[in-house]
């Protein structure tokens, strides 16, 4: 697993369309054209996951299979990659393995040596925007929607669709944070996509 630096800024329509003209202000430019991704979440009988997340536990840890290009996970023409987030008190890794048996992973789960058997749960799909501003990535996701796999009478709802916007700023884990700060001084928030879904599925 490699460790990063992430921090995360949550936006409304107002808020990113400012943002986009600090980039440009800034000098910042295109990274990459604009995608869809669209990601299966996993999680225990218990949603272990989910509630160490909400309560901040460390460490805990994400496991989904993202692909690119559409926002239906089974219609999807890309390759198909498990992830694997691990977050401690320091930094985040990511750990993603691309030779992976979907059919197998959909079916039968995925085993866990913390949260044991795993299984597919609900899906997050959503547009990102890539820049480099001073020589740090930039990302910006937009156009946010969540999905439940399977009817559980604990969730209200099958979909939702979130009206606000992420920035996310990437670095590498010796990136200086006070120079983080002084370049982008916008205060900084939690956005667990995750979170968020499930939070917005079972009211």
């Amino acid at each position: 697993m490699i460790p990063r630096i992430e921090q995360k800024l949550e936006l409304n329509k107002h808020n990113y369309l400012d943002l986009l003209k600090w980039i440009t202000h800034n000098g910042g430019k295109v990274l990459y054209p604009e995608r869809t991704i669209c990601s299966r979440y996993f999680d225990n009988n218990n949603m272990q996951m989910y509630f160490d997340t909400v309560e901040g536990l460390i460490p805990r840890k994400k496991i989904r299979i993202r692909t690119y290009g559409s926002d239906d996970f089974i219609s999807s023409n890309s390759q198909y990659s498990l992830e694997i987030k691990l977050s401690n008190e320091h930094c985040r890794f990511k750990e993603t393995n691309s030779n992976i048996n979907l059919g197998s992973l959909l079916k039968n789960g995925y085993f866990d040596n913390l949260y044991g058997i795993c299984k597919q749960l609900i899906d997050v799909s959503y547009v990102r925007e890539y820049f480099l501003v001073k020589n740090i990535r930039v990302t910006i996701d937009k156009e946010i929607k969540y999905r439940l796999i399977n009817l559980n009478n604990n969730f209200k709802k099958s979909f939702f669709e979130d009206q606000s916007y992420v920035l996310e700023i990437k670095a590498d884990i010796d990136t200086n944070l006070s120079c983080l700060l002084n370049n982008f001084d916008f205060p900084r928030s939690r956005f667990s996509k995750y979170e968020r879904a499930l939070d917005s599925l079972l009211k």
